[in-house]
């Protein structure tokens, strides 16, 4: 069935379940606005924990829907350029972007350059400009056509996993000799993991009895322990607290197994949790302090630094996408699924922790 005129809306009560809807047929543009027609994007845990952050970030408001109950879960994705009443940006061009499940997206021009725009609707005010910029890929030197299904799954997570590591550099891991890293078989966790290794510091990983042959196989932490053995953990090394699965009760365990020694709690994500909270008068030991890849971006703006930090950054990230897919040794196989009817079933497993770790997830637009 044709995508075309359709959008897929996520219920806010209920993270995997979905509705298909009709949007209304496109009107004339305005001047300065833009067509974007989704071609592609990915689905990871990092959209379940966009729309498990959405009332406390903002995320619900980015893509209005009118309604209460639903909402858009926000993905990452390649569009091409429909129709267009903006200087400087051609029909035809291809760019990458936060987009809504849908198969259009309405925009009004800002900003506009040789690398990119960006969308300057009100509602997108919501969050971060990060998430309102469009690359357009003729300007981005980095940009590979053939990469362009690892760049939609790994994009928007390795940014996280990049500005994280670079925080806790920064912060010099805040005295800690050891890193525990939850939910370490998500793609944020490992490609974390990726970046810390010519650090001095002891990586280990927390996972489940379903995705610790995966872990292993990874070959980028020390060690790797399920969730049932954190008691086993040595509790003579400074550790810090990498939090990629934002569960209350697994963090509590943390805490009062490392007491002392737990330097500093970094919450990134919520793979095993749909709510936010960094509050529990209960806790043992250092708070949880939320990471925002925004915030970090923004001080290294405020700094002056931020074009030699992305000229690294994108460096390496290419060096990331090449391996993760390495015919040789891949880490994932990208599957692609075609139509939005197939992304509400890939959806309904993200959220209910279900989807296999060893595939990465691609959506094409059925027209």
């Amino acid at each position: 069935m044709s995508d075309v005129h359709r959008r897929l809306m996520t219920r806010k009560a209920d993270l995997g379940d979905t509705c298909m809807a009709e949007v209304p047929a496109l009107g004339e543009l305005g001047e300065g606005e833009v067509v974007l027609a989704l071609d592609r994007f990915s689905l990871t845990t990092n959209n379940i924990t966009y729309a498990a952050y959405g009332d406390a970030i903002g995320y619900w408001r980015v893509f209005p829907t009118g309604r209460e109950d639903f909402g858009m879960m926000p993905v990452w994705g390649f569009a091409d350029v429909a129709e267009s009443r903006a200087a400087g940006i051609d029909v035809g061009a291809r760019v990458f972007g936060y987009f809504p499940m849908a198969d259009t997206l309405v925009i009004q021009a800002e900003k506009v350059s040789r690398g990119g725009f960006a969308d300057a609707s009100p509602w997108r005010k919501a969050v971060p400009d990060i998430y309102n910029r469009y690359v357009l890929c003729a300007g981005d030197r980095h940009y590979s056509a053939a990469l362009e299904n690892s760049e939609a799954v790994f994009r928007p997570l390795f940014i996280t996993s990049y500005t994280a590591v670079d925080f806790l550099r920064q912060n010099r891991f805040f005295g800690a000799r050891q890193v525990v890293v939850s939910s370490a078989s998500s793609k944020t966790a490992y490609g974390a993991a990726w970046c810390l290794a010519s650090d001095d510091v002891r990586l280990v990983a927390l996972t489940g009895a379903r995705n610790r042959a995966f872990v292993e196989g990874l070959d980028v932490y020390d060690a790797v322990l399920g969730y049932d053995e954190i008691e086993a953990l040595e509790t003579n090394l400074p550790t810090l607290y990498l939090d990629l699965a934002g569960d209350a009760a697994l963090r509590r365990r943390v805490h009062a197994h490392f007491g002392e020694a737990l330097a500093y709690d970094c919450l990134v994500g919520s793979t095993r949790s749909d709510s936010f909270t960094t509050d529990d008068p209960g806790l043992i030991g250092p708070k949880p302090v939320f990471f925002f890849a925004a915030t970090r971006l923004d001080q290294h703006r405020a700094q002056g630094t931020l074009h030699a930090f992305y000229d690294r950054f994108l460096s390496d990230q290419r060096t990331f996408f090449e391996r993760v897919v390495d015919p040789a040794s891949p880490w994932i196989h990208i599957v692609e699924h075609r139509g939005l009817a197939a992304a509400a079933r890939v959806i309904r497993d993200l959220a209910d922790g279900a989807s296999d770790p060893i595939e990465g997830a691609v959506v094409r637009i059925v027209r």
